[in-house]
């Protein structure tokens, strides 16, 4: 098991501390059109190179696939325990359509599928070292194909290979890391967004840490594309340099409860709870 780097008290003041060295530009207003407003209880989105998206919905017990002009495409699942069903999932990361992970939460478990929507293996606690309980909360794909597992009971990243064997953990209780988080993967960097600090931190495939990016208060997602930072608040998206500082914000024309964003060639992405948006970004 992996020793991981405990971060000093000095270091953990300068996180709560730092302030944003740059301003962003005026705010650009942004119309947001709607995709797909037959949604409920959705909580995730990923979307693939080739345009389509996948999309959890919570309150049916399902994930759904649609094209990139919001044409539902295919749906998997039911409410239930066995293969092809879920409860609650929460989380997709679809990488790039041949493999698509879902956090089926309040069975303790992560399915795999094939773009076909075929299953082909689960993650459950008996894979985990030291623990008979499993609540996956969020799931992250890095390039060379370990799963990033975050336990929403334990405060813990679990981290597995790409055959499913339980390689290492991360527990954020030692970096002093809020129990409200969303963690997004940039090529093998884990970047945890700490929404009670207002902090990201920046982990390595193996688990030590790397550095954190301060100026991120009220954000509650983020999504790492095109070089840059996508942080999602209730009124906004603001884009981010890899530094940390505040390129552009888009303040949205409408009132959206938002639960996830993901930025795809241009397009900006936004999840609500029954309905996916999407505006055009420069």
């Amino acid at each position: 098991m992996v020793k991981l780097f405990v971060i000093p008290l000095l270091l953990i003041f300068c996180i709560y501390m730092q302030p944003i060295s740059a301003q962003a530009q005026t705010p650009e207003v942004i119309n947001l059109d709607v995709v797909s407003d037959q949604l409920d209880g959705a909580t995730s989105l990923s979307i693939i190179p080739s345009g389509v998206i996948y999309i959890t919905e919570s309150s049916r017990h399902r994930l759904l696939a649609f094209t990139s002009d919001g044409v539902r495409s295919d749906s998997l699942g039911a409410r239930g325990s066995g293969d092809y069903t879920f409860n609650s999932p929460v989380s997709v990361d679809a990488t790039n359509g041949l493999k698509i992970y879902v956090a089926d939460q309040n069975n303790g478990r992560v399915q795999l599928y094939d773009k076909r929507f075929q299953f082909l293996s689960s993650i459950t606690a008996d894979k985990i070292d030291g623990t008979n309980r499993f609540r996956p909360s969020q799931i992250q794909v890095s390039n060379s194909g370990d799963l990033f597992v975050y336990d929403s009971g334990r405060h813990m990243i679990y981290v597995f290979d790409p055959f499913g064997n339980f390689s290492r953990q991360v527990d954020l209780r030692d970096y002093r890391i809020g129990s409200v988080i969303h963690m997004k993967m940039m090529a093998s960097v884990l970047m945890i967004l700490d929404a009670n600090a207002g902090v990201i931190h920046k982990f390595t495939a193996d688990g030590g840490y790397l550095n954190f990016i301060g100026g991120f208060n009220g954000a509650v997602k983020l999504h790492v594309a095109e070089s840059a930072i996508w942080a999602l608040y209730s009124d906004r998206v603001t884009q981010f340099s890899m530094q940390g500082e505040p390129l552009q914000v888009y303040t949205f024309t409408a009132s959206v409860l938002p639960e996830d964003l993901y930025m795809h060639q241009q397009s900006l992405y936004i999840l609500s709870n029954n309905h996916l948006l999407q505006a055009r970004v420069k």
